[in-house]
């Protein structure tokens, strides 16, 4: 998603942040978050956005590459009214939600990857009987849990410090990695399925050609990148993936809470798949 439209579609969760808080994401999340793309949140919003808050500014900038983190730095010294930049710090919070939510509110995240089930005739179409899976991007382990005991080696993927420790705790069969999905520590051809759930886009850095091409380099010929209920699923489809559609599962009651925060449950209810 571009940076914009994760401005415009950012729920109600957005304001319990600050910018300020961005100080609180790990460097690698901060580094990969600012990395350029169409998603990324531009230099000059961030700097309009804290330059009042210089602690939280100079560690933005110094988990940044040397030159990018300067220019935010020098930025941030420009003359700029106040209502532009509290404009740009509710957009900056907006733009950056998920980032937040992952790491500084890993507990809401958890219960929302509860209460948005995958639907159970996806789950079984799911091609990882007998097969050595690697998910990507794999939370708190939503999809994870369903692939132990079928699939014969399961690795989780997943680069937020706190929800990677949950998927230590709850899972002590799936061996869990720190990555992003843009540079997997595999090499060519190393699984026979690759998934991942609710989390690649067309849009670069956290999406994109770069990441397609990622998932793709790391399953062997004649496996598969599988792909639940992703961003843009016309993208992917352009891309030689075959797409199937699922009835929406049965869900929990509605979290009064989670809704506030996160807004309306939307669970993955379509399969993407390619040959490869």
């Amino acid at each position: 998603m571009r940076y914009a439209e994760a401005v415009a579609a950012a729920p109600k969760g957005s304001r319990r942040f600050s910018p300020a808080d961005l100080a609180r994401l790990s460097r690698p999340s901060l580094r990969h978050l600012f990395e350029p793309g169409p998603s990324a949140p531009p230099l000059e919003e961030a700097a309009a956005a804290l330059a009042s808050a210089g602690q939280a500014l100079f560690a933005v900038a110094s988990a940044l590459p040397p030159e990018r983190g300067e220019r935010l730095l020098r930025l941030a010294q420009r003359p700029v009214a106040q209502a532009e930049r509290d404009a740009a710090a509710q957009r900056l919070v907006r733009g950056c939600f998920w980032a937040l939510a992952y790491e500084l509110e890993p507990d809401l995240w958890a219960r929302l990857a509860e209460a948005e089930p995958i639907s159970p005739e996806l789950l079984a179409a799911l091609p990882v009987d007998g097969a050595l899976a690697v998910e990507v991007a794999a939370g708190t382990g939503r999809l994870t849990r369903h692939l132990v005991g079928r699939a014969r080696r399961v690795l989780a993927v997943e680069p937020c410090p706190p929800l990677r420790r949950r998927l230590l705790d709850a899972l002590e069969d799936v061996e869990v990695v720190a990555a992003f999905g843009q540079a997997l520590p595999f090499p060519n051809g190393f699984a026979d399925v690759l998934l991942s759930c609710t989390t690649f886009g067309p849009d670069p850095p956290l999406g994109g050609e770069r990441v397609a091409a990622e998932l793709e380099r790391c399953v062997r010929p004649g496996g598969r990148v599988v792909l639940v209920g992703p961003e843009a699923p016309e993208w992917w489809v352009a891309r030689n993936y075959s797409r199937r559609t699922f009835p929406a599962p049965l869900m929990p009651p509605a979290d009064p809470a989670l809704e506030d925060f996160f807004g309306t449950r939307r669970p993955p209810t379509e399969l993407l798949v390619k040959d490869l």
